[in-house]
């Protein structure tokens, strides 16, 4: 099977932004003990608070499945509902 990489982007509403920036905090511990994750990492867009960046590497689909099944990440999904911008989610393939 073939490594997944993943991009998060999620853009919290400047009203939100401290309650946000501990929501994706707390996914960082949880998603790195998972078997099949191989990268998990938290950025903070230079200049733009509240811009955060997921950057994620899987061991395969199977994996990143079993990821977004997680209950931690259902609960982390329903404390973001109504305090972003945006969210987008990028699986990438390498060149």
């Amino acid at each position: 099977m073939s490594e997944i990489k993943v991009v998060a982007l999620i853009k919290a509403m400047p009203e939100h932004r401290a309650a946000v920036d501990k929501a994706v905090r707390a996914m960082v511990a949880p998603s790195r003990s998972e078997p099949g994750c191989i990268q998990y990492d938290l950025h903070e867009e230079q200049g733009h608070p509240g811009a955060f960046v997921f950057i994620e590497r899987w061991t395969s689909e199977q994996a990143l499945k079993e990821h977004m099944a997680m209950s931690y990440h259902d609960a982390f999904l329903a404390e973001l509902e109504g305090k972003l911008v945006s969210l987008e989610v990028k699986k990438l393939t390498q060149l």
